[in-house]
């Protein structure tokens, strides 16, 4: 009797396990039925309704409905776009689709997975002629920039601005193309953007394009450099000049690359002319403050090259003194060493022609003596003591015995 009892004993407890184990299973069924069913009107509304009834099961999504449905929306609607044509209703929903996309859901995608999700934002700027769908997928494609491989979308806005026609920046559209490409553009889009505004082709639009530009220069130097060596003076260099040296987002550094490149080439153009502008000469001095504001001491030997340069614009009249003096001042801060024999050979001359009766610019003559007296070069004893020989105005002369002074033996 005894071992009869325990094994119905071990038989009813084997029993009970199995119970409770069946009924846990179905406390959980139970859960997931429920949560499915907390979830399901939405997709369900958005399986069966038409097309009205999904843009507003997309709009009333949220978390993972959002996620399902947004992506569910973009792809009906360009699956269906060829039959439906241009339907206000299916623009609705597409647009839902761009608006609803979480962020979250997004950068969980492996990259395959966010890389067709960027060629489907391609595919539906193309295929949605609607302004507002088109702004939309271009703020949204700014919004999830960490997420959202760029190329796609960059290489068809480039081509987008490049063949659209001046009108088309009626529409708002362009606008958020040119801020769009300056935030996630490459060193072609600072052409592309660059050709428009030399074209004035919105000119509404000039101040978004140049910011844009300002954006794109430190990842488009070879292209900068391309338009000031290959560009006019009036109508491509100094526009460059104007939209990255104002810019306050670009580095000082930077800048002064430019401004020394500027310089350079504007030194090439004017020896290889026939004549000298003041475009021309206006944009050297502007490069010269550039590089004297930032002491970018790396561009001296293009600094002692203006100088000569310089000597002869003062000479034919295409240079101010205030320019002249300023050049006078830059070539003594940014190359001392090699500009005392420069700025005391053109004292020496300014002597000469001072003894010989001959009027000189006092202003120019004062800029000499001091440049040279802060330089401090013995070198220049013998020219700076002439001066008090000759018949100076008295501030000159002056001038000439404090820079005197402090020469350094």
């Amino acid at each position: 009797m005894y071992s009869v009892t325990a094994e119905g004993t071990r038989l009813f407890y084997i029993n009970e396990v199995k119970m409770n184990r069946c009924f846990i299973r179905t406390i959980i069924a139970l859960a997931c039925t429920s949560c499915f069913a907390s979830s399901a009107p939405l997709r369900i509304r958005f399986v069966k309704g038409n097309i009205a009834d999904k843009t507003a099961a997309v709009r009333e999504s949220s978390g993972d409905d959002a996620a399902f449905l947004s992506k569910e929306a973009i792809d009906f609607a360009l699956e269906h776009k060829a039959l439906l044509g241009n339907d206000r209703d299916l623009d609705g929903l597409a647009l839902a689709g761009v608006l609803a996309l979480p962020a979250n859901s997004v950068a969980s995608l492996d990259y395959g997975g966010r890389e067709a999700l960027s060629e489907k934002f391609v595919k539906l700027f193309s295929l949605f002629p609607s302004d507002t769908v088109r702004i939309a997928l271009l703020n949204k494609t700014l919004s999830l920039r960490d997420s959202l491989p760029p190329e796609p979308c960059v290489a068809f806005l480039n081509d987008y601005l490049a063949n659209a026609q001046g009108a088309a920046g009626e529409n708002g559209v362009v606008k958020a193309a040119v801020r769009t490409l300056g935030e996630i553009g490459d060193s072609r889009s600072f052409s592309v953007l660059f050709a428009a505004r030399r074209q004035q082709k919105w000119p509404q639009y000039g101040k978004d394009i140049d910011e844009a530009l300002a954006l794109l220069a430190d990842k488009s130097l070879p292209e900068v450099i391309g338009i000031i060596r290959e560009g006019n003076v009036k109508s491509d260099i100094r526009p460059l000049f104007d939209v990255l040296i104002k810019n306050e987002k670009i580095s000082a550094a930077f800048k002064s690359e430019i401004a020394e490149n500027m310089l350079s080439e504007t030194i090439y153009i004017a020896n290889n002319a026939s004549s000298i502008t003041r475009e021309t000469v206006s944009l050297q001095v502007d490069a010269l403050d550039v590089i004297v504001q930032n002491k970018w001491t790396r561009s001296a030997q293009a600094v002692l090259s203006f100088f000569d340069l310089a000597e002869r614009e003062y000479k034919a009249g295409v240079m101010t003194d205030g320019e002249f003096v300023k050049t006078i001042n830059a070539v003594a801060e940014i190359a001392p060493v090699d500009a005392s024999s420069r700025l005391a050979s053109h004292l020496a001359a300014l002597n000469k022609q001072t003894e010989s009766g001959a009027k000189v610019s006092e202003t120019i003559a004062l800029a000499l003596i001091g440049a040279l007296g802060r330089i401090g070069n013995k070198s220049s004893f013998d020219t700076l003591l002439y001066v008090t020989y000759v018949n100076y105005p008295e501030p000159v002369i002056a001038a000439a015995r404090d820079a005197l002074a402090r020469l350094k033996w």
